[in-house]
């Protein structure tokens, strides 16, 4: 089987590169790289015979269509905005792809290319990371349980035993933390100010209690719908720090955000994409723990009951790479083996929580030490005696 990981130099992307590198069914990896250089620092940091590289451009039709043929499977792990050149030209050549996630907006773009994708004969899965991806998984599984789903709750949280500025791409922090969170209640979506939602949530040790706020997530362009019967609430929350919207309000209000371009001589550029130029590389070496909660609460047999499903993840000591960089890279690798082997044939594009099927997935996050925890909360009358 040959694999292709676009933005394979990135910090999500070298886990899913290595990981696919050790699995015996992979006969090559191939790192689609716009950063040629950075390509090849992570295939040798692989130390795999199995590992190339190859240069591309996403934005350029040509050069990602002749990239991507000839490979059995595309695993896209470059940042978000370029979600949609990828999955056209995964369309046009038939071949199954993956990616980690669009930040919601980029979600419904991806959606609307379902019918194309189903007329090509080819299987898209959208955001198969760690959240979108296994956190949707969980809470499908949840909702199968349930006679009546009424809340479904995703919580995502980090510690850092390090001090550290950001984890993921900056773009994707700017997205979470300036576009507004969407939240689905009472039956229906609304979009929230930034930072909205505060509160505290208990994780499982060593994260603990964190502040968290709700999240621009990818899994309510779909959930609503993929869990039905009759949820009326599904959110999903980040942990945060004080500093993080300190940060980014200072960003804010000196204009760096902002999306409309300007002239600086002879180039015209906005001043977002001038600050995305400008930071540094997310630190993928920081030692951490990363957990995700998630609780689907309903009703079952005429009881009031909650599923929760848990796991924690700490800093991954072989790679040498953050929990967050290991859990986001490395469910991309078994879903997109998943397609290469065709496993997944449903055709069309697919949110996680239907095109991952659940039992071979945790049966791969258990080989590589990732425990899921369910719990169970029933609420039940009893009886008035006669």
């Amino acid at each position: 089987m040959k694999i292709i990981v676009l933005g394979g130099g990135g910090a999500m992307g070298m886990v899913t590169v290595r990981d696919l590198a050790e699995s015996s069914i992979v006969s090559e990896v191939v790192i689609g790289e716009a950063n040629l250089e950075l390509a090849e620092k992570v295939a040798e940091w692989t130390h795999s015979k199995k590992v190339t590289t190859r240069k591309v451009d996403i934005t350029n039709p040509r050069s990602l269509a002749e990239a991507i043929s000839n490979v059995d499977a595309i695993a896209n792990a470059a940042p978000f905005h370029l979600n949609l050149h990828v999955t056209k030209a995964a369309i046009k050549a038939g071949i199954p792809q993956t990616d980690l996630g669009g930040v919601y907006h980029m979600t419904l773009e991806q959606l609307k290319l379902d019918r194309e994708a189903h007329q090509a004969g080819t299987t898209i899965v959208l955001g198969s990371g760690l959240a979108p991806g296994v956190a949707d998984v969980l809470a499908k599984c949840g909702a199968e349980k349930l006679e009546r789903v009424d809340e479904v709750h995703i919580r995502y949280g980090e510690v850092n035993f390090e001090p550290v500025k950001y984890k993921w791409s900056f773009r994707t922090v700017l997205a979470e933390y300036t576009q507004g969170p969407i939240i689905y209640m009472k039956g229906e979506l609304k979009q929230l100010q930034p930072f909205s939602g505060k509160h505290t949530f208990a994780f499982p040790p060593p994260i603990d209690r964190r502040s968290c706020c709700y999240a621009l997530y990818s899994g309510l362009a779909t959930l609503p719908k993929t869990i039905g019967k009759g949820v009326e609430t599904i959110d999903c929350a980040m942990s945060y720090s004080e500093e993080d919207e300190r940060r980014i309000n200072v960003l804010d209000e000196l204009g760096l955000t902002h999306r409309k371009p300007i002239r600086l001589g002879n180039v015209e550029i906005s001043p977002r994409e001038f600050l995305l130029r400008c930071v540094p590389p997310p630190d993928i070496n920081v030692k951490d723990a990363v957990g995700v909660t998630v609780e689907v609460v309903g009703e079952e047999g005429g009881s009031k009951k909650k599923y929760s499903y848990s796991l924690v993840y700490e800093y991954h000591e072989k790679y040498c790479v953050s929990a967050l960089a290991y859990l986001t890279g490395m469910p991309m690798s078994i879903v997109v083996q998943m397609l290469g082997k065709g496993d997944i044939v449903e055709g069309g594009v697919l949110p996680p929580e239907l095109g991952i099927k659940p039992k071979p997935l945790f049966d791969e996050l258990t080989k590589r030490g990732v425990r899921i925890i369910e719990t169970t909360e029933s609420t039940s009358t009893l009886a008035q005696r006669s």
